[in-house]
């Protein structure tokens, strides 16, 4: 069974080679631009199990939401003066903010059920890290507060419970959103995706630095096998393609030859043209047959 992983790194190397001209030397570093459209598949794949996390464990923040609507119904029917006037803007500041954050959550929701664009879903994760944090900081003045009315006593008492839900739900929200994915068994596949995204930037950039070093001595090889038919008269993709499957030939202990060349021949399948692959077949047989 092929290493689909290790043939996606290929075609990802592929590509980055496209882009080299035949006499090129490559960069120190493959182009950022072309390395973060590589990884778009796994960084979307990533995103989406980051936003169905905090979906999941943000289930009962609505309730905080409507007691806090009622708490503010009641306070509109309440004459607001002297040192009360904080605990009210902090009552409607945290309305606001719970608000916010229900219309982040919203729209992940909506997102993920519709296209799950990567993009859209994360501006939605960024809205509400930065509501929560605001509507947490507001909460916390509320429950701090030393209401001496009795009618903002009550106020008071009846929004410390949704204090006590909120903290629980806020500090969740900051971890899924945060860096210590091993923080909650629930951010498990969040922190399989992360990894995979790490490991597949780590192989190319891996891949793509072996080559640049011995870049010089892959060319030499199929200039010797093409019988002085240079690699810059090549096409740009059946040149990228032998001069990864010569890489794996030569230098890359864990790839069979064999292996290298049925990939090769699959790679040029996928991206060259009609005659890519026996073309591809030949050269590399015939190199293989040489360093065998």
């Amino acid at each position: 069974m092929p290493d689909t992983s290790r043939r996606r790194i290929r075609e990802a190397v592929v590509q980055l080679l496209y882009a080299v001209g035949p006499a090129d030397e490559l960069p120190e570093a493959p182009n950022p631009a072309v390395i973060a459209l590589l990884l778009e598949p796994a960084r979307e794949k990533y995103t989406r199990a980051r936003a169905r996390a905090v979906l999941h464990l943000q289930q009962g923040r609505q309730a905080v939401g409507e007691g806090l609507t009622t708490i503010l119904q009641a306070l509109a029917h309440i004459e607001i003066r002297g040192e009360e006037e904080e605990l009210g803007e902090s009552l409607k500041t945290w309305a606001s903010e719970e608000e916010s954050v229900r219309e982040y959550l919203d729209g992940l929701r909506h997102e993920l059920n519709g296209n799950g664009h990567a993009t859209r879903l994360q501006e939605s994760m960024d809205g509400a890290r930065g509501a929560n944090r605001a509507s947490l900081a507001a909460a916390t003045c509320v429950a701090d507060s030393k209401p001496h009315l009795p009618a903002f006593e009550q106020l008071h008492q009846d929004a410390l419970p949704l204090h006590e839900a909120l903290t629980h739900l806020a500090t969740r929200l900051s971890l899924v959103l945060g860096e210590d994915l091993a923080a909650l068994p629930e951010l498990k596949s969040v922190a399989r995706a992360q990894e995979a995204l790490r490991s597949t930037s780590d192989r190319i950039e891996t891949y793509y630095q072996c080559l640049r070093v011995h870049m010089a001595a892959i060319d030499e090889k199929l200039t010797s096998v093409l019988e002085n038919y240079s690699p810059d008269r090549l096409d740009r993709v059946d040149r990228a393609i032998l001069r990864l499957g010569t890489f794996e030939i030569l230098f890359d202990e864990d790839v069979p030859p064999a292996v290298a060349i049925n990939e090769a021949i699959e790679l040029a399948r996928n991206f060259g043209t009609t005659e890519s692959p026996g073309f591809v077949n030949g050269i590399l047989d015939k190199l293989g047959r040489q360093t065998s």
